[in-house]
């Protein structure tokens, strides 16, 4: 199909006269060359243009997610060596609590738990104190019970926590 179409183009082609030959084959080399840059060289050059900026704007969550790799591998290490005895925890857990929240938590041991009653905690000093907790004090939280209030911008956390160590590694 393609071979009589090209030659009913060639024998078409060969009618008219020569400057208007050329003027055709001009026309569709044009043609091509429009087609060719609007659907291969447009894109490409478009995307080489756009990345310098999208790598500036990763740039940020790339240095993120090192660091957050290499906070991994610390607390890897740190746990694979012998963890604090359940009285320095719970130390380690008050003094944290005093520290960031204040007034804001109680704290109420029972054996290897903690029982966590929270009192319009600020999300800052709530997600601090769960990451100190965690690295300092090697204890996650097993249950949990919270509740949002306020309004947006000045939310406040109450509910109830309850620490322990999953691994059941405490004593």
């Amino acid at each position: 199909m393609s071979t009589s179409l090209n030659t009913r183009w060639q024998a078409w082609l060969a009618t008219r006269a020569p400057r208007e030959r050329l003027i055709l084959q001009s026309a569709a080399w044009l043609l091509l060359a429009a087609l060719i840059w609007s659907l291969a060289i447009a894109p490409a050059w478009r995307v080489l243009q756009a990345a310098p900026a999208r790598q500036a704007a990763l740039l940020p969550q790339l240095h993120q997610m090192r660091a957050m790799a290499t906070e991994a591998k610390t607390l890897q290490q740190s746990e694979s060596a012998r963890p604090p005895g359940w009285s320095e925890r719970l130390r380690t857990l008050e003094s944290t609590t005093q520290r960031l929240l204040k007034d804001q938590a109680q704290l109420s041991p029972a054996g290897e738990q903690v029982t966590v009653t929270l009192r319009d905690a600020t999300p800052t000093a709530l997600a601090q104190w769960l990451q100190e907790t965690r690295v300092n004090a090697h204890l996650r939280p097993t249950r949990l019970q919270l509740e949002r209030s306020g309004a947006a911008g000045a939310w406040r956390w109450q509910g109830t926590l309850v620490l322990g160590d999953p691994n059941g590694a405490g004593t």
